[in-house]
């Protein structure tokens, strides 16, 4: 008999900013429980999830970390 464990995993998205040689193209980190890994989106789609209010600061400042935004963590749960 198979045993199911649920689990968590937590999200979180920080928008470091345009890339120098294309201000269309925004780089962003996921982290997903501790581990982050670097990802590109367009200006248009980061604009998109700015009006959908994903993100939690306004974007027009870079903090201590060299973040220009970030979303609230979200926590998934899931079974396996």
């Amino acid at each position: 008999m198979n045993q199911i464990t649920t689990l968590k995993r937590k999200l979180q998205i920080d928008v470091k900013g345009s890339l120098e040689n294309n201000p269309n193209i925004i780089e962003c980190n996921i982290s997903i429980n501790g581990r982050t890994c670097s990802f590109y989106t367009s200006k248009s789609n980061y604009e998109a999830l700015m009006y959908d209010k994903v993100f939690i600061r306004d974007g027009k400042q870079k903090d201590d970390a060299d973040v220009l935004n970030t979303t609230n963590i979200f926590e998934e749960t899931f079974k396996k």
